[in-house]
């Protein structure tokens, strides 16, 4: 979320490139691919790569307009014409001004990274939707690719292990 503050101060097109890249679990490389004939009716046509589905998602309301794609989107790209990419920006180019918020906001270097945007959105949705609904979201052809968001942090395995042991003891 820190984030998405701090590059909604600085660059409205940044703000809006990350939040897609999160909210609809896709790569860097597929926000950028995004024209304007992929955002229609209130929804974004995720054309995925390497191998995954395309998927047609409803932009999201938000009580937080930091998260509230389905008006800033349509604002957004109003004037852009049907083939016109909403990001006119090389991949390389958003990799590093990503790593730039990031560093900002205090992430750890080797989660400065546009990809990290995907994992985070993954790893939230797999325990509170399932791995069948995560990887329908995220166009997963195999259930296989969204398991891996289901890996817990040791620490957290450490901790769920001794609650089911000293509890009733």
């Amino acid at each position: 979320m820190a984030v998405l503050a701090v590059s909604n101060a600085r660059r409205v097109r940044d703000w809006l490139m990350w939040l897609l890249t999160y909210r609809h679990a896709l790569r860097i490389s597929e926000t950028l691919n995004l024209t304007r004939a992929d955002v229609e009716g209130g929804h974004i046509i995720a054309r995925r790569l390497k191998g995954s589905e395309t998927t047609i998602q409803p932009l999201l309301e938000h009580p937080d307009p930091l998260l509230n794609e389905r008006i800033a989107v349509p604002l957004f790209v109003r004037n852009l014409t049907e083939k016109q990419k909403l990001f006119t920006i090389k991949p390389r180019r958003a990799e590093y001004a990503f790593a730039g918020y990031a560093a900002a906001v205090g992430i750890p270097a080797h989660k400065r990274h546009p990809h990290v945007l995907k994992h985070t959105c993954l790893t939230e949705l797999v325990p509170k939707i399932g791995v069948p609904a995560a990887q329908c979201w995220a166009g997963h052809k195999s259930g296989a690719s969204t398991l891996m968001y289901t890996r817990m942090d040791p620490a957290m395995v450490a901790e769920a292990v001794r609650t089911a042991l000293t509890s009733g003891i």
